[in-house]
């Protein structure tokens, strides 16, 4: 019998993560792949949540992130004593953005930190919330179990820190699974730069080329639909988590989950 796969949850709030629509994606994973690839990891939401592949493959150009995934691998029991005295401070939210770090584990700490307080995970505002359900805090024994378990998952696994369609030259293949979840156009968040038009039409290029199998998921617009229409595309809305719940409670966010057969 297979053994179940651990449950291992994102430790990281990052805006347009993935983890609302994870059992939505989960299906469209094929078991069969050889190669599974998360071109813009983020959150690594889906990676975390999914069965192992032979392969496994994650990117992101944010250094901070990579750098992060390092030294839980590597370093965690120095990562987890440098968070000792953490608390989920104002002060400390803007005393290590001004100063990130002098090493890399204190800047690995201080980004995890400044990641879980802000607000959204967007590394911009301090975070406030209500309620639990909010999820802005800084709870050290559950931030070093999160870490342990992404420590486990993440044993073979390649953490690339590479532009997108170098990832995609070097581990395509008839037999890869690519999931791509690119910046949205025109959005913004400390955490990345919002792409502009132009970017999702090259982008769409590149899968054109591609041997592999890919899952997308971009921001709902005529302009993404007219540039996707020949593919199959799935329309959701969302509740928007970059916006403030107080003044703007009913907001959502129009997403297109996009596949090629």
């Amino acid at each position: 019998m297979k053994a179940a796969q651990e449950t291992v949850r994102p430790i990281l709030r990052w805006p347009g993560g993935k983890r609302r629509l994870v059992k939505r994606l989960l299906p469209m994973v094929p078991e069969k792949a050889e190669c599974y690839c998360e071109v813009f990891a983020g959150s690594a939401a889906l990676l975390l949540a999914k069965e192992r592949h032979p392969v496994e493959v994650v990117n992101d150009l944010n250094g901070e992130l990579v750098a992060l995934l390092r030294n839980a691998h590597f370093h965690l029991p120095a990562l987890l004593e440098e968070m000792r005295w953490f608390v989920a401070s104002r002060k400390d939210f803007h005393d290590f953005t001004a100063q990130p770090g002098l090493t890399e584990l204190q800047r690995a700490a201080r980004f995890l930190l400044r990641n879980r307080i802000s607000f959204g995970g967007g590394m911009k505002s301090f975070g406030v919330a209500k309620r639990k359900s909010g999820g802005v805090g800084f709870d050290r024994d559950d931030v070093g179990d999160r870490l342990e378990g992404i420590r486990r998952r993440f044993n073979g696994v390649v953490v690339e820190n590479l532009p997108y369609d170098r990832v995609l030259q070097n581990y395509d293949a008839p037999s890869t699974f690519f999931f791509l979840d690119p910046p949205y156009v025109g959005d913004s968040t400390g955490a990345y730069d919002g792409w502009q038009q132009a970017d999702m039409v090259q982008l769409r290029g590149r899968l054109d080329r591609l041997q592999g199998k890919f899952l997308l998921t971009i921001n709902d617009s005529a302009d993404n639909r007219r540039l996707f229409s020949d593919c199959k595309v799935q329309r959701i809305t969302t509740g928007n988590r970059l916006t403030n719940n107080r003044t703007h409670a009913a907001a959502t966010f129009g997403e297109l989950i996009i596949t090629r057969e």
